[in-house]
């Protein structure tokens, strides 16, 4: 059975109003696909994220969960407060318990979202959205009474804001912010994003780099900071194949990328009197972050797969995320150098 928002019994009218606002919605949605016209962009992104990496599944997931519990969770306050002293106002107080208890039960289930768990995203005939988590589903579409169209707009920008949305729906249009990064991506250098409770945001790929970021604030920022690290990283393990390939020896103590004056490509010393030239200003900027993955870059060159846990990535590329010298909670045990 799908997830519903319980509500409370009663003899006055509150309910029945409410019931009515859910049927209307039910009702346009309805009305929608039964004239042909355009479904929301929330559709139109879900139908593209039908057979997506399971990464951007969960993120999809994780965030559309999350925005329907504040959204219920911000319904309950207002119904408080509207109706107090009034003589609906323990109606109103019972159905904003309800109301609170399913925004915490959305809540949990997004809590419960890790890179591990099973998300599907179906569509049906009727343009409804389902998202199944492990196997539990919820309906997005028709879920919010008198603000579906505020909820999906934030649960795309959000979602946009963590991935390239022009690669997904190319015939919208997106501000230049969202553009602004103009990098060529293999699969193995596209960044994939998951959050969870303990480790908070992780940009990540499929041949092994994971970037755990500390705080859950400017994701835009981070967004842009991890996807220019990452397709540096792979544009510099490619060169150095190539240079390996034309018979020269690489000096991995040597290794490292130098500032240059704008618009020149860095230098990067690959050994003494061996250099090649490379767009790498991220990697120039952050001496520490090209230390840290040395291990990953090694294993890269060489064909071999490696796994690379790199905790507080915010500080390591320059955003200023605090370093937290304490013990990180996280779902598995941090590590920075494990080879598969």
């Amino acid at each position: 059975m799908a997830y519903a928002l319980p509500l409370a019994k009663s003899g006055s009218g509150f309910v029945s109003m409410l019931l009515l606002g859910l049927l209307l919605v039910a009702t346009q949605t309805q009305s929608v696909a039964a004239t042909g016209a355009m479904p929301s962009v929330v559709v139109q992104l879900a139908r593209a994220l039908h057979d997506s990496p399971l990464p951007m599944r969960t993120d999809f997931a994780w965030l559309a969960i999350s925005q329907m519990a504040k959204f219920y969770a911000e319904e309950a306050a207002r119904a408080r407060q509207e109706l107090h002293h009034t003589s609906r106002a323990r109606d109103a107080s019972q159905w904003a318990a309800s109301v609170d208890d399913y925004a915490r039960k959305m809540s949990a289930l997004a809590d419960s979202i890790t890179t591990a768990t099973s998300v599907s995203i179906t569509i049906g005939v009727d343009n409804s959205v389902h998202i199944y988590v492990d196997g539990k589903p919820v309906i997005l579409t028709g879920a919010i009474s008198g603000q579906q169209s505020v909820y999906e707009q934030r649960v795309v920008e959000h979602f946009c804001i963590l991935y390239l949305c022009e690669d997904l729906l190319p015939e919208l249009e997106y501000s230049k912010r969202e553009t602004a990064v103009a990098l060529t991506h293999t699969d193995a250098a596209r960044a994939y994003w998951s959050f969870s409770q303990y480790a908070g945001p992780v940009c990540m790929t499929n041949d092994g780099l994971e970037f755990q970021f500390q705080q859950a604030t400017d994701l835009g920022e981070k967004r842009e900071a991890c996807t220019r690290a990452v397709a540096e990283l792979s544009e510099l393990a490619m060169a150095i194949t190539r240079e390996q390939q034309q018979g020269v020896r690489v000096d991995w103590e040597a290794l490292k990328v130098l500032p240059v004056p704008d618009d020149e490509p860095q230098r990067v010393i690959l050994a003494a009197r061996v250099e090649i030239h490379l767009p790498l200003p991220m990697l120039a900027e952050n001496p520490a972050l090209l230390k840290m993955v040395q291990p990953w870059l090694k294993a890269r060159v060489r064909g071999e797969a490696y796994s690379l846990v790199v905790l507080n990535a915010g500080h390591l590329m320059g955003l200023g995320d605090r370093i937290d010298s304490g013990t990180v909670k996280q779902r598995y045990p941090a590590f920075n150098n494990v080879r598969e």
